[in-house]
């Protein structure tokens, strides 16, 4: 697949810079001298970017994202009130907090998003982890 795409991203490019150098429009006409050739550079540039250097971003994107790094939460986001975890008031009882704990865990167990991908399935299990520490700390 990753072939796949480098090769049709490779073809589509090199087909855009034939037409391009063949057709008489030009962005800044070439007869002007040196001045002339600035988009000619630029759109080598761009294809060198679109051919090379993006791929490899890319790439690197990818492998942060399967590792965790690029988790859409930050730290400062999650709340450490375990009430606000679970989603209730401070003054609930034990029943209603343990509740709030099953409702959750159905809604965010890793198991449950099993099939929806690796980045999903990261989350959910952080979520799961704060629900948990959360309950911990309120049954004590």
């Amino acid at each position: 697949m990753k072939q796949f795409k480098f090769a049709a991203r490779f073809i589509s490019m090199i087909i855009l810079a034939v037409l391009y150098f063949l057709l008489p429009y030009d962005l800044i006409p070439d007869g002007i001298g040196r001045f002339g050739r600035i988009d000619d550079v630029a759109l080598l540039l761009i294809i060198i970017y679109w051919l090379f250097i993006k791929p490899l971003v890319d790439e690197v994107y990818a492998k942060a994202r399967a590792a965790g790094q690029g988790s859409y939460a930050s730290d400062s986001q999650i709340p450490t009130d375990p009430y606000k975890v679970l989603g209730i008031d401070p003054k609930a009882t034990q029943e209603e907090i343990k509740k709030a704990y099953y409702e959750l865990m159905k809604q965010y167990h890793p198991d449950r998003v099993n099939n929806l991908g690796p980045e999903l399935k990261t989350l959910a299990s952080q979520k799961t982890t704060q629900i948990n520490q959360a309950y911990e700390q309120l049954t004590k």
